[in-house]
């Protein structure tokens, strides 16, 4: 029985994974498939390689470093900028592995720097969520990368007890890391619906970015999501976001079913992923 079990949460797993691909194929998406273990050149790691470095399974062989592959996002950027790879849209299925975790996921990213074809994505990847996994999303936590560097230094921003107490919403120990003077707990004095504006009067170079925030919150109301919440104290999960930044979470989950945002590559681009 349970040899049996286990065989048929298998198939359901394969079945949802090519149901991804077959979804997103017909959609105009190009599908991708990289080996799982990457091979890096001392000389050429990026910021964001060095970055993601630190929490992969990697050895060394003669000059050169393997990893076993940690992050899809940094992959396929890796790959499209290697082999000139010109699609607009891509669409992938398979397993990530962290010093702590192996996770599987299914995601889509799409190379442009129009706001709007990054929405559509958002909206296929979603549709798709909500028709074809009948995940009913009840939270949507958006964010952006440029809050937070605008108000910390990049020191402040790099400590890992600041971090922490970040994460935590612990005003009280960031006062004494930081000052009870500093901005960021003039911020975290503001209630939450107060906080766009406090931005804006105090740091009006956010204002861009902030109404941009909006448009995304705006959308993913739009998306029948239950409740959309806009974090300015938000720190990404990855270092390569640069802009916008969002997670979803189905409901009574405290970890979130899928997550995203804008990166550079070639050009700005917005990726998104599931994890399966």
């Amino acid at each position: 029985m349970d040899e049996m079990m286990t065989n048929e949460s298998l198939l359901a797993k394969k079945q949802r994974e090519m149901g991804f691909l077959h979804h997103f194929h017909h959609l105009g998406y190009d599908l991708i498939d990289l080996g799982v273990v990457e091979k890096f050149e001392w000389t050429q790691l990026s910021h964001d390689d060095l970055h993601l470095m630190l929490n992969r399974h990697k050895w060394q062989s003669g000059d050169k470093l393997f990893a076993l592959r940690s992050d899809w996002t940094n992959a396929i950027v890796r790959y499209r900028k290697q082999y000139h790879l010109r699609a607009d849209k891509i669409a992938y299925s398979g397993p990530v592995y962290s010093l702590l975790k192996e996770r599987h996921q299914l995601g889509v990213e799409t190379f442009t720097d129009s706001i709007p074809k990054q929405i559509e994505v958002l909206g296929d990847m979603i549709t798709f969520m909500e028709k074809e996994l009948d995940l009913s999303l009840s939270v949507a936590v958006v964010s952006h990368n440029k809050l937070l560097k605008k108000i910390l230094s990049p020191r402040e921003l790099e400590d890992p007890s600041v971090r922490k107490f970040i994460c935590e919403r612990n005003q009280d120990a960031l006062k004494h890391r930081l000052g009870a003077n500093h901005p960021l707990i003039g911020l975290m004095d503001k209630a939450p619906t107060e906080q766009a504006g406090y931005l804006k009067e105090n740091y009006p170079e956010l204002t861009g970015h902030l109404n941009e925030l909006a448009e995304w919150e705006a959308t993913l109301k739009s998306k029948n999501v239950d409740y959309v919440y806009a974090d300015m104290l938000a720190l990404p999960n990855q270092s390569y976001y640069k802009g916008i930044f969002i997670q979803l979470y189905g409901e009574n989950q405290t970890e979130p079913v899928a997550s995203g945002g804008q990166y550079t590559s070639s050009s700005k681009a917005f990726g998104m992923a599931i994890n399966n």
